[in-house]
C-alpha cells in the first residue's frame, strides 16, 4: 500500500508483514471483484488502483476490464512493486502495469474511466484531500471506488473470547498509530467531504472455520502490530505469545464450532459530474 508519508503505515514493512497481505487477499479477491463490479467497473475501461501493493486489485480490475481494458497500478514502495509485476507475470496478465508514485504528488499521463484504491484511505492524513486530488485524473462520468474495513465487526460466533481480546487488542494499535479501525463507516463522509456526488456504498464479508485463512489473518496482524501495541501498553510479546496464538485460536474456535466473520469490507463509490 501507498502512502503520503512513509512512516505512517503502521502495520510495518516487513517480509512477514508482506506475506500477511497474500492471505488477506486470499481472503478478499472475490469480495473486492465483486464490489469493483457493483461500484461500475466494465469491459474496454481504463483503470488506476493507487496504493497498488502487491498488485492483487489490479489484477482483479484488469480481469474485470478485459483485454480491451487497461490497468495501471501505484504504489510508492519499490519492494511490493516487484512483487506486484511477478504476481502479474505469473497470472499472464498482459493489460496491467505498475508505476511508482506518491499519491501526495501523482504524476501520470492521461485520464481514466475509474480510480479505485482498496485499504488506502486509512493510511492518510487527510484522505478527502487526496480523493479530491486524484479526481483530476477521472474523465466526466467517470467512477471513483474505495475500499476499506470495519476491523471492530470481526468476530466469531458463537462467541470466542480469544478472538475477542485480539480484535481488541488490533483496533487499539491502529488507534495508536493514528488509524481509524472502522474506516470503511467513514469511506462516504471522505467522499462527500471530497466534493463528489452522493455515493453509494455496499459490504462484503469473507468468512472461515476454526482451521482456516481467516484466524491466520487475525493472528499475523497482531504480530504486524506487536511494536505499536507494546509502545502503546496495549499487551506485550509474552502475553499475546504470537508464536502460538493462531494454533489457540484454531482450538477455541473449534470447542465452539466457531465461524469467524474477518473484517466487513466496504465499498463507496460516486460518478463524476
Amino acid at each position: 500500500m501507498a502512502e503520503t508519508d512513509p512512516g505512517s503505515y503502521v502495520m510495518g514493512n516487513s517480509s512477514e508483514e508482506a506475506d500477511r497481505l497474500g492471505i488477506q487477499a486470499s481472503l478478499y479477491d472475490r469480495h473486492t471483484e465483486y464490489l469493483l463490479r457493483t461500484a461500475g467497473l466494465k469491459e474496454g475501461m481504463r483503470v488506476l488502483d493507487v496504493g497498488c501493493g502487491t498488485g492483487e486489485v489490479s489484477l482483479c480490475a484488469a480481469r474485470i476490464v478485459g483485454p480491451s481494458g487497461r490497468v495501471v497500478g501505484v504504489d510508492m514502495e519499490p519492494g511490493v512493486l516487484e512483487r506486484a509485476r511477478a504476481n502479474a507475470a505469473a497470472s499472464s496478465s498482459g493489460n496491467v502495469t505498475f508505476e511508482q508514485g506518491d499519491l501526495s504528488d501523482l504524476r501520470i499521463s492521461g485520464l481514466f474511466d475509474a480510480v479505485v484504491g482498496r485499504l488506502i484511505l486509512i493510511h492518510l492524513d487527510d484522505p478527502a484531500a487526496v480523493v479530491k486530488e486524484l479526481t483530476r485524473l477521472v474523465r466526466p462520468g467517470g467512477v471513483i471506488t474505495f475500499q476499506d474495513f470495519n476491523i471492530s465487526r470481526t468476530r466469531a460466533v458463537p462467541h470466542v473470547p480469544l478472538v475477542t481480546e485480539t480484535v481488541e487488542w488490533i483496533a487499539a494499535a491502529l488507534r495508536e498509530g493514528g488509524r481509524n479501525p472502522d474506516m470503511g463507516e467513514q469511506l462516504a463522509h471522505v467522499l462527500r467531504l471530497s466534493g463528489l456526488p452522493e455515493p453509494r456504498v455496499a459490504v462484503a464479508v469473507p468468512t472461515g472455520g476454526p482451521d482456516s485463512a481467516a484466524v491466520t489473518l487475525i493472528a499475523e496482524s497482531a504480530r504486524s502490530l506487536l511494536p505499536v501495541m507494546e509502545r502503546g501498553g496495549i499487551t506485550t510479546a509474552w502475553e499475546a505469545d504470537l508464536d502460538t496464538l493462531r494454533a489457540r485460536m484454531s482450538r477455541a474456535c473449534a470447542e465452539v464450532q466457531a465461524t469467524v466473520y474477518v473484517p466487513e469490507l466496504v465499498a463507496a463509490w460516486a460518478e463524476l459530474r
